[in-house]
């Protein structure tokens, strides 16, 4: 087969998701296929820091896609479709939510969970720019057409198909989950050297809870927060928050909340963290709180688990699914819970180890590997239909 891949987010900027996934399993795939020729579109010019696969089953377009506004609309709609038709392929993988939407060739889409469906519920800004009006309509119609008419649609979790299939009332056949895993860059880090000098980079002269909030209000730092100060006052004495941010977008109005809780002294926000750098936070934390509100698959989870630190998560969509009995799960909203469970974990040694052992063999379940095996398959299986 010759198969295309929208590869844009290897060379893309943002962090998070989209990129997360798209190198991850671009990696994988050249791992484990020699068989199949792979095209992967790039949005620009790879940069150093830039991860390409060197395999000689694999080619690399430039289709440019950097103006502002409609710059990534008009490539994906017209210089990625023209380049697909001159590159005859025989299947197109949109790994990103959205896709061309004239095709030559069969497509398979990668929907990671419904929040695109849901922009009211989700949004993380009041701005009604005509730019930001004119993406969160091309985010929203634009998936809808490519779930209709992809020869097979992949997702990350049974949660996310189950919610896409109640939505476009779609056979449950045309649904591949191919759970995502934790990169190999995560787990234990043998040398206390390392952690003394991550402490010492971002001040960390205590021992701390870790978070990771973003500018996503669904992460639900808040409703942490808020446990966090129902904690005993020598567990606070002894144990600060510290949040890893993704996005400032909401740092100011929980800064509000911290200091009207009197917490300022005990809750540090870390800005412009990289990969390598949250390895090492992982393996310096006594716990990992993340109390999302929904998760397509909660990757930061077995992130944590894989570095060996004790997991609190909420108990919705994905994440029961993902965590299974390696960490414990708490209602949502229920903040009185969260706290409890957070005393728990920080005060006995045997819920410690026990849950630290589980996460590291949850997380070793998942692999990368075994995400390209099942995703080659619905190349496969997606020629047939």
């Amino acid at each position: 087969m010759r198969i295309g891949i929208d590869a844009r987010f290897l060379t893309h900027p943002q962090m998070g998701g989209f990129k997360t996934y798209t190198e991850n399993l671009v990696a994988a795939l050249a791992n484990i296929d020699t068989d199949n020729e792979y095209v992967l579109y790039l949005d620009r010019s790879p940069s150093e820091q830039t991860k390409l696969s060197a395999s000689s089953n694999f080619i690399y377009r430039i289709v440019p896609g950097m103006l502002p506004v409609l710059g990534m609309p008009w490539r994906e709609q017209v210089g990625l479709s023209h380049q697909i038709m001159r590159d005859k392929l025989d299947l197109f993988h949109a790994p990103s939510l959205t896709a061309p939407l004239r095709l030559t060739c069969p497509l398979v889409v990668t929907i990671h969970d419904m929040i695109w469906y849901f922009p009211e519920k989700f949004s993380n800004s009041k701005s009604r720019s005509v730019q930001r009006k004119m993406m969160e309509w091309y985010y929203r119609l634009v998936p809808q057409f490519a779930i209709r008419h992809a020869a097979a649609i992949l997702t990350v979790s049974q949660a996310a198909k189950e919610s896409i299939t109640q939505q476009f009332g779609l056979p449950v056949e045309k649904l591949f989950v191919t759970h995502e895993a934790a990169s190999q860059v995560y787990g234990p880090v043998k040398d206390p050297q390392q952690i003394k000098a991550i402490r010492h980079k971002y001040k960390l002269t205590f021992e701390f809870i870790l978070a990771i909030g973003s500018a996503d209000p669904r992460k639900n730092i808040s409703t942490l927060v808020q446990a966090y100060a129902l904690l005993p006052p020598d567990l606070q004495k002894r144990y600060k928050l510290v949040i890893v941010w993704t996005h400032h977008f909401l740092t100011t109005k929980l800064a509000k909340q911290i200091e009207k809780l009197k917490l300022t002294n005990n809750v540090q926000f870390l800005k412009q963290v990289s990969n390598e750098d949250l390895v090492l936070l992982y393996n310096a934390a006594s716990l990992f709180a993340f109390p999302s509100r929904y998760e397509g698959f909660g990757l930061p989870l077995l992130e944590a688990m894989a570095c060996g630190v004790p997991v609190i998560a909420s108990n919705n969509s994905s994440i029961p699914e993902i965590v299974g009995d390696a960490g414990l799960l708490v209602e949502t909203e229920n903040v009185e819970t969260l706290a409890s469970t957070m005393v728990q974990v920080l005060t006995d040694e045997t819920t410690q180890r026990q849950l630290i052992q589980k996460g590291f063999e949850r997380a070793a379940s998942f692999s990368w590997e075994k995400c390209a095996y099942q995703t080659v398959a619905v190349y496969k299986q997606a020629l047939l239909i």
